[in-house]
């Protein structure tokens, strides 16, 4: 009860934001250029941003060019398109570059920092809430938040603060490693918010063995497609072979989609088409008879992929040794569609966010409760999650400039 008692002496906060992350940021930012004033972000970590400073594999990839509401799955994708419009990725950039920031595109659209260090996007969030006089606690574990006339108590494990509003910036379930337990789930539910299903999402995939052998450690440019009876989806990007499956960021774009049973279909040349690769196959059989199943493939398709081709047609057709002359048109198949069979994926432990959460009519456009006025909500812990790229940290940015605003309005109607 001590701890209690110390906490209960204390000032009311206009607003206190649990968690330190990309959105809590930049909510706490906007709620002080817009005259909020006492403003305290609790934290876990013992530093604020420990995920944001990992993004995009630590060059932080804080958004994309070709944003939209077709690169992110929920409950009211309606909703998240307004919110995305209210503050886009230009919205996002300008922002940032006045914070002190200066960014850069690369060829596919991510816009990353030109010092290509995702902690110095934190260092300049760091730097405004210094400015700001925004107060942070960091090592606070929320183990409960209440509401009683009006006020919030909020207990952690060593105090008790007190607040007008309190915004849940916790993030999900993915990455735990970054002190995304869930938690924030847990506090939302003692409100009697429910959740939708949560899954994984950006994530390395788990397949069949069977089709990895010789594989593990080999990187491919791939044209990837996930196959469930007639539904497919596919991308291009870097495929990443292991010992469990496959990884990279073609995977991550199509892992939000993909489930246990799906087929990944992978094409080893996706910029040759398949009448090409067999002309060429032909044209080669011709000059050199002679050649080894496992050298005819050489300098066409990655060593690997080649004999991993061989050994799928040779154990498909019970084969001892491929003849090529009567294999080429099986040769380019497999070339062309090398099929996984994905049996699950590695977990919350690996992935980069969460898929599901808090339903999205379960808040109205500003975020805000419609079970609990003064309770918000921000970022992963809504039942929003975005394709690999920049979207989801763009959805994090864009939820906590569209919470803010709604804060301003709430906080001084309760004055």
């Amino acid at each position: 009860m001590e701890t209690i008692n110390r906490g209960i002496t204390m000032a009311v906060y206009q607003v206190i934001i649990i968690g330190g992350g990309a959105s809590g940021l930049l909510c706490s930012l906007r709620l002080a250029q817009a005259g909020i004033k006492d403003i305290l972000i609790l934290e876990r970590n013992e530093r604020l941003g420990r995920k944001l400073s990992a993004t995009g594999n630590g060059q932080g990839n804080i958004t994309n060019k070709d944003m939209g509401p077709h690169r992110y799955f929920s409950s009211d994708i309606g909703m998240v398109a307004r919110i995305l419009q209210a503050f886009n990725e230009r919205d996002l950039v300008k922002y940032l570059t006045d914070l002190g920031g200066y960014f850069v595109s690369d060829g596919e659209g991510k816009i990353y920092p030109a010092s290509k260090q995702a902690s110095s996007v934190t260092d300049i969030f760091r730097f405004a809430i210094e400015r700001e006089n925004i107060s942070v606690k960091t090592g606070e574990y929320v183990r409960s938040v209440k509401k009683d006339n009006n006020i919030f108590r909020i207990l952690t494990e060593s105090d008790c603060y007190k607040a007008q509003a309190v915004v849940i910036a916790t993030g999900g379930k993915a990455s735990p490693h970054f002190g995304t337990d869930g938690n924030g789930y847990t506090l939302a539910k003692e409100f009697g918010h429910t959740l939708t299903s949560l899954k994984p999402a950006l994530v390395q995939l788990k397949t069949e063995k069977e089709n990895l052998k010789g594989l593990k450690g080999v990187r491919i440019d791939c044209r990837v497609k996930l196959i469930r009876g007639k539904e497919i989806y596919s991308c291009r990007g870097d495929v990443i072979f292991t010992d469990y499956g496959v990884t990279g960021n073609a995977v991550f774009k199509i892992s939000s989609r993909a489930e246990s049973q799906d087929i990944l279909s992978l094409d080893f040349l996706p910029d040759c088409e398949k009448d090409t690769l067999i002309s060429v196959l032909e044209r080669k059989i011709l000059r050199y008879p002679d050649l080894k199943p496992e050298d005819f493939l050489r300098c066409i398709v990655n060593s690997a992929a080649a004999r991993a081709v061989v050994r799928a047609i040779e154990s498909e057709q019970g084969m001892q040794k491929i003849a090529l002359r009567r294999s080429i048109s099986m040769i380019a198949d497999r070339i062309k569609d090398y099929r996984l069979r994905v049996v699950g994926n590695m977990g919350f432990e690996n992935a980069q966010v969460t898929k599901g959460g808090i339903p999205m009519n379960e808040v109205d456009e500003g975020l805000m409760s419609v079970k609990i006025p003064g309770l918000f909500f921000v970022g992963e812990i809504l039942d929003v999650d975005g394709e690999c790229g920049g979207y989801n940290l763009q959805w994090a940015f864009a939820s906590g400039a569209c919470c803010a605003k709604k804060i301003v309005e709430y906080v001084n109607d309760n004055k």
